[in-house]
């Protein structure tokens, strides 16, 4: 930054009004000095952490926090290395005994002299582990009982998806052969799509329909969290860890989703790679294998030759993970479908909203197929249950579209209709052009200079407009 606006910049952003913005934040924000002794502690991490900022200002940072060791405070390391370090996972306890679990980024802070501290932004997962847990918990409850009874816990088969296109056609063609085999599934479609429904499809048809289905969304959690819940912990891996099995063992017989999986860490699919090469699975912090035998789905949102091309996937995880690989088409790909869908739609929100709805008129389906969709099938799903929330009988009709809020789709409606507006005022114009044209050289009996002196324009723009409706002089004489 050039000097003269590093000065502007020191003017404006004065010591206080810094701090003020810290204490604004969501995130905790600590900062200490190279002894590890806090500077600064604001509102947020106070209340996350249950301590009073001034019965730690000063202190250090393993006085507050007794629980730590060097090993496993960020703080410390990054004071010691100089190096950040981004999204880990850390629990440990306060000197009040509190149990505390964030997700902390770590950077040191320089000056000309060198390091001379640091600041850690703290985020809070206590909420989001505590519903991840009780998720897995009720994964694990739904496992057992899935042993005696079919389907449970599953939604979709392959009789739920909706389509007679030639390329949904193939793809369950692919999948219902593929569902009988243990072979990875590799999942590529755009937001919307419904690659759950596909990868639960292929789990109810297979012959592992009685034991587990589990899916975890890759891009929900930070690196070490995902670990954790994946593979399992083992007791003092971490402060307040406990033995615990991952989704892998949960699902062990089953079939575990891994719901965009481009989203997770090169360094946690080489442990996804080992899983899916050897069959087994070593927790978090533990010193011993444990075999799973699990059918591993992917899906991503990106193409997966993008992904390679960006370093976000493994050429080797790739090459595992996609044994069969499946494209699903986006809706503006299967436009002949959507009355299908439409059908299914107003069908399933008949039901639910215990309306009485016939159907829609061709001119909104016409639009619909015009539409190019951006968020699929499920983008098309919330249209229709929008609109069923407007009328509670008969068609659904254009007039019904008005009321509609969805930004693309609403942009596309607003212009349809200005179109349409600009269109019809053109044809109602062209009419008058050509009656009027047409009248004046029937009283003229096609003279076209009197006829031009009569409308009082130029005998060329006369020629003009005869010759764009297409009238000719011999047709008067």
């Amino acid at each position: 930054m050039p000097q003269q606006q590093l000065n502007v910049f020191q003017d404006i952003m004065s010591p206080e009004i810094i701090m003020n913005i810290f204490n604004a934040l969501d995130e905790g924000v600590i900062i200490v000095d190279k002894e590890c002794r806090i500077v600064f502690y604001n509102r947020t991490l106070s209340r996350l952490e249950g301590l009073d900022p001034s019965d730690v200002m000063g202190k250090s940072v393993f006085d507050i926090f007794p629980s730590l060791t060097p090993r496993e405070s960020t703080i410390y390391r990054v004071i010691q290395t100089g190096r950040p370090i981004k999204d880990r996972y850390q629990q440990y306890f306060n000197y009040k005994g509190k149990l505390i679990k964030n997700v902390n980024t770590t950077f040191p802070i320089v000056d000309d002299t060198g390091l001379i501290g640091a600041i850690e932004i703290s985020r809070d997962m206590s909420l989001v582990l505590n519903l991840t847990e009780t998720v897995a918990d009720l994964q694990k409850r739904t496992s057992i009982k899935a042993k005696s009874k079919k389907g449970v816990g599953l939604r979709y088969t392959f009789s739920d998806i909706i389509g007679s296109s030639n390329k949904i056609q193939e793809i369950i063609d692919i999948l219902q052969k593929a569902s009988k085999t243990t072979s990875s599934v590799l999942i590529y479609g755009e937001t919307g799509t419904g690659k759950e429904l596909f990868a639960q499809s292929i789990h109810s048809d297979s012959p592992r329909r009685y034991m587990p289905f589990i899916a975890q969304n890759c891009a929900a959690l930070p690196e070490s969290i995902l670990e954790s819940i994946l593979f399992g912990t083992t007791k003092g891996s971490f402060t307040g860890a406990e033995d615990k099995p991952g989704l892998f063992e949960q699902a062990d017989g089953g079939t575990i989703l891994l719901d965009e999986i481009n989203n997770m860490h090169i360094s946690l699919q080489t442990k996804l790679l080992r899983v899916l090469q050897e069959g087994v699975i070593r927790r978090l912090g533990g010193v011993s294998d444990i075999p799973v035998d699990v059918r591993i789905i992917a899906t991503t949102n990106e193409k997966p030759s993008e992904l390679l091309k960006k370093g976000k996937l493994r050429h080797d995880l790739y090459y595992r993970i996609s044994v069969i690989n499946v494209e699903i088409p986006p809706l503006r790909e299967r436009i002949n479908d959507i009355d299908e869908l439409i059908d299914f739609f107003i069908k399933k929100y008949n039901k639910k909203f215990a309306k009485n709805i016939t159907g829609i008129e061709e001119e909104v389906i016409n639009i619909f197929k015009e539409y190019k969709w951006p968020g699929n099938v499920r983008e098309l799903e919330n249209v229709i249950e929008a609109l069923m929330n407007y009328i509670d009988k008969g068609e659904i009709t254009k007039n019904h579209l008005k009321n509609l809020n969805f930004g693309a789709f609403k942009d596309f409606i607003e212009k349809n209709t200005t179109t349409s507006q600009e269109e019809n005022l053109k044809k109602s114009v062209g009419n008058y052009e050509k009656q009027l044209v047409l009248e004046v050289l029937r009283s003229t009996g096609g003279n076209v200079t009197r006829a031009a002196k009569k409308l009082k324009i130029k005998r060329q723009l006369l020629q003009y407009y005869m010759k764009k409706y297409n009238i000719s002089r011999e047709d008067f004489i």
